[in-house]
């Protein structure tokens, strides 16, 4: 059998657990790891810093955006050639923003992230390769696959989901000399959980990658380009597996002929898939006044960030959205000077389509299996950029979206609720159960917040009980909740572990609130949340 040099430059990234396995899961051929570098490599500082509590009441620390540009100014102002990796768009913008208005010249200073036109990310490229910039501030797109040149320092802002990602953003930094790499906490709750226990951070293995071949959201490109390349038959099952035969089957646009399933569509299937996004629908944001255009939203995000109203963010300037055009798929923009951004509020619901696993986990009835989420965005917060005071609400009526994924949903029993069962009490401390525990799955599946959503209700219509969601935030679902469903016991335990060592009384963003509820985190009862949490554990 021929055997395949599968290493970590060639095949994978070099920060995973298992790059045999993942090497021949990928490739369907034996794999050999090469899993010692003798390259040289200079030494490298890594320091953990955590923002300062501005109030110790409510839990509330300083900015971390605002303290990695403080970093990055004071970094680019003595010539070290520094990255900053955010976990967002708006953010990897927003430290731009600061760092330039610190220094008060941004002509060596650029963002990076994914909807920017491909021109535009080049140009940017080539002058961070050239030397012509001192300081990026990027999200992920600059993690991997891009050659940046020689770096001094990398700050990350927020974990970034798994210690592989913060492993191979840090190991640029250094690679001419004594290098920096630094984690700026935000105020997740997993960040602030690293900030009190280190070693969990620092001592903590890298992930294994998962790798799921039948994914329907995935497959169905492949089996495409595959049939146009070749009819697909019995033959082909060996290669790639039964489920692609059964997904060519169900695709209209495949004829099944004797020779085997051919394409029979008018359009070459590949260019279909975007390398970027998920998602093959995209929507165009331009500049009202020039018609040029400042770059592209997936159609999955769009309803959510550049709806009309909403502040966008590219390249450090500031956009307000005058329209966001359905039959187009275009939001026209105007240039903004406000105080104020803008999140999106909105509603959800969950539908359990088949459950596929059922098991009694600490004294409760926990399920795993696919469901079908359904989101609308109904409106949005102004939030000042300054005071975080909430300016105003304003309602938007949008389409419905949704996905089916796979989740997993626990009912807790009446015991384990008493003294919580009375309204909004019920609702609080499940929503605010439901926040820390997806905060905490990335400590057990390899993943990060933003892949994960949820839902809690205190009647769900099937269940008729109260009941917490957990689920994969992408279409398809990617192996996450599966991963919760088999650690469940151990990830509880944490998420309590969480709750009781937030110095918080009430709540804070470092242990029930979330940067990305619909809900804009309400309501929410932390000591609720640990009640149940606790009681949960202590039957077990």
């Amino acid at each position: 059998m021929s055997r395949t040099c599968f290493d970590g430059c060639d095949g994978s990234r070099a920060s995973i657990a298992n790059p045999g396995e993942l090497g021949a899961r990928l490739i369907g051929a034996e794999t050999t790891v090469i899993g010692d570098d003798a390259a040289p490599r200079a030494e490298r500082t890594v320091a953990l810093w955590n923002p300062p509590l501005t109030d110790e009441e409510l839990g509330l620390r300083a900015s971390p955006l605002g303290e990695a540009s403080k970093l990055m100014a004071d970094l680019v102002s003595r010539g070290l050639r520094t990255l900053c990796f955010a976990k967002s768009r708006r953010a990897a913008e927003l430290v731009h923003r600061f760092t330039a208005d610190r220094l008060g010249d941004a002509s060596a200073l650029s963002p990076y992230r994914a909807g920017y036109t491909p021109a535009q990310r080049r140009e940017i490229e080539r002058r961070l390769l050239a030397g012509e910039l001192l300081g990026v501030s990027a999200t992920n797109a600059l993690e991997l696959g891009i050659d940046i040149g020689l770096l001094d320092c990398v700050i990350s802002v927020g974990f970034p989901g798994t210690v592989a990602s913060l492993r191979q953003q840090w190991g640029r930094a250094g690679r001419r000399g004594h290098g920096l790499a630094v984690l700026v906490a935000s105020e997740d709750a997993l960040d602030q959980y690293f900030m009190r226990e280190p070693q969990a951070l620092l001592g903590r293995r890298v992930e294994a990658a998962i790798l799921d071949h039948e994914n329907p959201r995935v497959l169905d490109g492949h089996v495409r380009a595959a049939a146009f390349e070749a009819p697909l038959d019995d033959r082909d099952r060996a290669l790639l597996g039964d489920a692609a035969l059964e997904r060519a089957a169900a695709l209209p646009e495949l004829r099944n002929t004797k020779e085997g399933y051919i394409w029979a569509g008018r359009d070459y299937p590949a260019a279909r898939i975007s390398l970027r996004s998920t998602s093959p629908e995209a929507f165009t944001i331009v500049e009202g006044s020039s018609g040029s255009l400042l770059g592209i939203s997936e159609e999955a995000r769009a309803y959510s960030t550049v709806h009309g109203g909403a502040i966008y963010l590219h390249l450090g300037e500031s956009y307000r959205v005058q329209m966001l055009d359905l039959a187009t798929r275009t939001a026209v923009v105007e240039p903004f000077s406000g105080d104020y951004y803008t999140q999106a509020k909105k509603e959800t619901t969950t539908e359990i389509v088949e459950p596929m696993r059922h098991k009694q986990r600490l004294g409760l009835p926990l399920s795993f299996g696919r469901v079908r989420v359904t989101e609308q965005v109904v409106g949005y917060q102004k939030t000042s950029i300054q005071t975080q005071e909430r300016i105003d609400l304003v309602a938007l009526d949008l389409p419905q979206t949704d996905f089916e994924t796979e989740a997993i949903w626990f009912l807790p029993e009446a015991w384990m609720l008493e003294g919580l069962e009375e309204m909004p009490r019920l609702l609080g401390s499940l929503h605010a159960a439901e926040h820390s525990l997806i905060a905490l799955l990335p400590l057990w599946a390899m993943c990060d917040r933003w892949d994960i959503g949820g839902l809690s209700t205190n009647l769900h219509f099937q269940t008729g009980r109260p009941t917490i969601f957990v689920y994969d935030g992408h279409s398809g679902g990617v192996g996450i909740t599966e991963r919760g469903f088999e650690a469940f016991e151990g990830w509880v335990e944490d998420t309590a572990k969480l709750l009781a060592g937030c110095p918080c009384e009430r709540g804070c963003p470092s242990c029930v609130q979330s940067p990305k509820c619909g809900n804009l985190n309400e309501p929410l009862d932390k000591a609720g949340a640990l009640t149940l949490l606790q009681r949960t554990l202590e039957r077990a």
